[in-house]
């Protein structure tokens, strides 16, 4: 069986978080690695603590994974609070050649936010190939993306009584996909997306048809 790996957040009821990556990649069949940058206290009614891994720890998990499994791809999900860690964990992860996957979380959908300033994205970033965020992180993280050459997928964006998907890439719509709207406050959904995502990529599809299949997969998985 072929490895991917999730870098990102704990969240111990499994509906999000890198319990929820390592589900989806199962479910494309991966196996599913995952490396810890931040530990939470949760449930379904919100987030009520968030504690970063000590950047030593979380290096230490990383190179240890990177040594032993060749993995297909990478999936970034919430980033340390630290800069000079997330540099490192770009620099050991730049080299391996494989679809890199930016879910840019910035706030649970209920709870604290896991990061304060967006800036801690700028290492990941430069690694990625395609950044997901919704239609509220799309706006926080939107002066960050001037020079970004990859894709940026952005999810949620309000059309009408619906929602549309859209995949652009230097400013451009590549993608659009309009759906209609979720009514169901669904936790975990956006990280399940970028997961799916990054497991049609390791499978060698191409970027539109990565993305197209994944949201399809979103509508009858949650």
């Amino acid at each position: 069986m072929d490895f991917l790996l999730t870098v990102g957040g704990f969240d111990p009821t499994g509906g999000a978080g890198v319990l929820r990556d390592v589900r989806t990649f199962e479910r494309f069949g991966f196996h599913g690695t995952a490396v810890i940058t931040v530990l939470t206290a949760q449930n379904t009614k919100g987030v009520k603590a968030v504690e970063p891994v000590k950047g030593e720890l979380l290096l230490k998990q990383l190179a240890l994974v990177l040594k032993e499994h060749a993995v297909k791809g990478v999936k970034f999900g919430v980033a340390h609070p630290e800069p000079s860690v997330n540099e490192e964990v770009a620099r050991l992860t730049a080299g391996l050649k494989v679809p890199v996957v930016l879910d840019t979380v910035l706030k649970p959908t209920f709870g604290r936010a896991f990061v304060e300033s967006v800036k801690v994205l700028e290492p990941l970033l430069k690694v990625a190939l395609v950044v997901t965020p919704n239609w509220k992180e799309f706006k926080a993280v939107k002066p960050l993306l001037e020079n970004f050459e990859g894709f940026v997928l952005v999810k949620g964006i309000p059309a009408g009584k619906g929602v549309e998907d859209r995949l652009m890439r230097r400013g451009k719509t590549v993608l659009a996909l309009v759906h209609p709207a979720d009514e169901l406050k669904v936790r975990g959904t956006g990280c399940a997306l970028s997961s799916a995502l990054l497991s049609l990529l390791a499978k060698g599809k191409d970027i539109k048809e990565a993305v197209a299949e994944a949201v399809e997969f979103i509508k009858e998985y949650r």
